[in-house]
This record gives C-alpha cells, structure tokens and sequence, in this order.
C-alpha cells in the first residue's frame, strides 16, 4: 500500500489493489462511483462501519524498513490505520462466532473534501457502530473531533495610486487589522483547554491589482476549529456581527463572509459498548491501560449522523503526519491487528438479538 502513491484524487491505483485484496480475504468487495471501495461480510447481527482513507497528502517519501520502523507516505496517515483494519475485521467478521455485519469502506480525498465518504453517508444506510481509521497509537482511541469552519473574508476599498497613500484606504491594512480584531475578540488559542476552546488560524492572504496600486481587494482564508457543543453557524454569526461593526466604523470598508465548508465537532460516548469492547481489546493486546483521546483536528468522523456510535483507532504516531519522517513501528501495527479483531469479537458478545445492542 505504501509503494502505490495516492495523493487525494489520484486513488484509483490503490483501489484497485484494495479490491482484489478484499476479495482474497472473504470480503465481497467493489469500487463505487465515487471511487470508493466497498466490501461485506457477515449475515447477522447489528451493523458496524468500518472507515479507512486511502488517500495522502502530496510528496512521496521512499519506502523502507529501518530499525524495525516502516517508512514511507501514509505509514502514519493513514494506509497502516487501513490496513490493520482489513485484515483484524477479516478475521473476526469471518469467524461464525462473531455475529456481526461489517461494512468496510475505504474512501477517497478525506484528506481534502471528504468526498468519499460523503457519498457513502449519501446512499447508505446508518450503520449501529463505526470505527474510523486513523492514527491513535497502540492503547489509546479517539471519541472525539473538534469541528471546523474554512472561511474566506474579502475585503474591498477604492483603492488608489501607491504614490499617494494618505488619499486612500489600503484593502490590505484593513483586511489585517479585522483579522486581529477577530482573533482578537473570538479565538481563545491559549486556553488551557485547547478542545473545549473555539482556536484557528490566518491560512492565507491575497491581494489583487498592480504593484503600484493601492490594493482594492485582500482575500484573507482562516482555518477555525470548534468544540462540542458550538455548531458552525453560530461561530459564522459572530464573524458576520463583527464584521458588519467594522464596516460601520470605517466608511468606504466592505467586509464579506464566505464560508467555504464546515463540520459539525463529534463527540462520543465515554461509556458506549463500542468503548468498553476496544478497551478490553487494548488491555488484552497490550496489557495496558488505554486511553481516551480528544483531538483538535477535524476527520470523516465529524460527517456522522447522531445514533452512531463512533470511535478512531489504529496504530501510529499522530504527530508524523503529513512530515518527511512518517514512520510505523511494526510492532505496534501487527499488535493494533489484533486489537481491531478483538474488538469486533467483543462487541458481538454484547448484542442481543432483539435490539441490536447490548441492554
């Protein structure tokens, strides 16, 4: 998987692969229109989504063993995540002590739009548990995301000759006082709580015009970042307030919100069945006790409907993502196989037929 590169849009090599090999190991698999791959397996029981991105971020990096570490693009985000998945849920879903139906997709561009995930959400059904692959590391996993709001604010003045700078507004100067106005009034980056906190960042800054001109138009793109319990719209509404009292309070200042895409933050449930089963799977792998992780970043998992149960694991180190040195001790990845087919065994056993879910 890591020598068949995958940047977001450029899947279909990896698909393909993906396919044959879900096949190989019982899944009935195929790629949908989305490019997505999508594979079964399992007749009874409640439903579990099983989610894993094959795409990566741009830059390939040489694959090799080192030390006992693999390296290559996507070892930490996320093919090794995806891996240990197929191959733990191939185990336990095939297993007729395990009465379970598993949906395993690997989606495109969650690195990007998350549209192939998306799709899947779009044409299929709510499943009753999810497990999202993504770099936790051997004994923790992740209950929640915080959201996320990329927003683009242009602001327009009338410009003028760079000769004669006290005639005129600069659409520039203005557009970076608003931004520290805002981060002023808004974010909170040094909370103590960096999850329980609205934080972003100024992403980008664009004029337009030529060079010996008064910019008329600065584009400014920020990357905001919500917690539980503060939806986008409400963050976009405060944007929007502030903005318009800016304009009001310098005349010949326009101030335009875009919202580019948003997400909703996800937060689980501590005491779920799906918790309690990968925690008895951790601690019977590892001998360990695990963790629960909240993450300020933002993943597909955010996409779910409410009535999932969700949670993220898989083996890795999360702070080599998207780095030159991505890297995954073998160890850790051949132990978080085991742990998803632990997990999935011990979720069986906490179903009754009735309902779907243990009572």
């Amino acid at each position: 998987m890591l020598e068949t590169y995958s940047p977001s849009g450029s899947e279909a090599s990896l698909a393909t692969m993906l396919k044959t090999e879900m096949k190989s190991l019982g899944f009935d698999s195929r790629i949908d229109e989305a490019g997505n791959v999508i594979g079964t397996a399992g007749e009874e029981g409640p439903e579990i989504l099983l989610c894993g991105h094959m795409d990566t971020v741009p830059g390939e990096i040489a694959v090799r063993l080192e030390n006992e570490f693999l390296y290559g693009r996507g070892a930490v985000d996320a093919k090794s995540s995806l891996a240990t998945m197929l191959i733990g849920a191939s185990r336990a879903l095939l297993d007729s002590k395990t009465p379970l139906r598993g949906r395993l997709v690997c989606v495109v561009k969650e690195e990007t739009t998350s549209e192939g995930f998306r799709s899947v959400l779009e044409k299929g059904s709510m499943p009753h548990f999810a497990i999202f692959g993504e770099p936790s590391g051997l004994t923790n996993m992740i209950i929640g995301y915080k959201g996320r709001i990329h927003l683009q604010i242009d602001c327009a003045t009338e410009g003028g000759h760079s000769a004669s700078p006290w005639l005129y507004r600069n659409s520039a100067e203005e557009a970076y006082r608003f931004w520290l106005l805002l981060r002023e009034s808004i974010l909170e980056n040094e909370a103590a709580s960096k999850f329980e906190s609205v934080t972003g960042s100024l992403t980008g800054m664009a004029t337009s015009g030529p060079e010996n001109s008064i910019p008329s138009l600065t584009r400014l793109t920020l990357d905001v970042r919500l917690p539980p319990n503060t939806g986008p719209r409400e963050v976009v509404g405060r944007v929007e307030s502030i903005a318009q009292s800016y304009s009001d309070q310098h005349p010949g200042v326009r101030l335009s919100t875009i919202v580019k895409d948003s997400v909703p933050p996800y937060l689980g449930d501590a005491h779920s069945k799906l918790v309690a089963a990968c925690r008895g799977a951790i601690r019977r792998v590892s001998g360990r006790v695990p963790s629960m992780v909240k993450k300020t970043g933002t993943g597909d998992m955010n996409l779910l409907r409410s009535g999932t149960s969700a949670i993220a694991y898989g083996p890795g180190d999360s702070r080599l993502d998207h780095t030159d040195q991505e890297r995954i001790s073998v160890d850790e990845y051949l132990k978080s196989i085991e742990v998803y087919a632990e997990t999935l065994k011990l979720l069986s056993r906490m179903t009754v037929p009735e309902i779907g879910l243990a009572a």
